[in-house]
């Protein structure tokens, strides 16, 4: 195999070996008749295509959304006579991206080539920082404290 890259002037991706946190949705599956074991299972690779990519759309859009908010901020900021009278805070989303696996295809294979085999969302490793994280995936209300 070989891997494609475009690389970026900053942020993901933008130096070799740059340490990623790869991640792959799942589901429970639980065997009929026990509520408690489970066993962890993958989606159909269209499956998890669709849902990684509406979540790297999610951050996308939500990225370009808080450099809006910024923005306007700062220009509020600017054009005002005195500065507020509390720090603004500093926040921001998680540098991600998508990585598809293609198939190439062979004698035994089922797979066309270049049929998507498997995605996975690569998200930045954060390390050393005075990190705080508000908001995850299990449970979407603000960790404030």
């Amino acid at each position: 195999g070989w891997l494609t890259l475009t690389v970026p002037s900053s942020g993901l991706g933008s130096h070799a070996s740059h340490k990623v946190v790869v991640k792959r949705p799942f589901h429970k599956v639980y065997p009929q008749g026990n509520s408690i074991d489970y066993r962890i299972g993958c989606f159909a690779p269209v499956d998890e295509l669709t849902k990684l990519f509406r979540e790297a759309n999610i951050l996308y859009w939500a990225k370009a959304l808080l450099g809006f908010v910024y923005d306007f901020i700062n220009h509020t900021i600017a054009d005002a006579s005195d500065p507020p009278p509390f720090a603004i805070p500093q926040v921001r989303f998680v540098e991600a991206g998508l990585a598809l696996s293609y198939s190439q295809g062979n004698s035994k294979s089922t797979l066309k080539t270049g049929t998507v085999h498997t995605a996975f969302l690569l998200e930045e490793v954060i390390e050393g920082e005075d990190f705080t994280k508000f908001i995850h995936n299990m449970d979407p209300d603000p960790l404030l404290d």
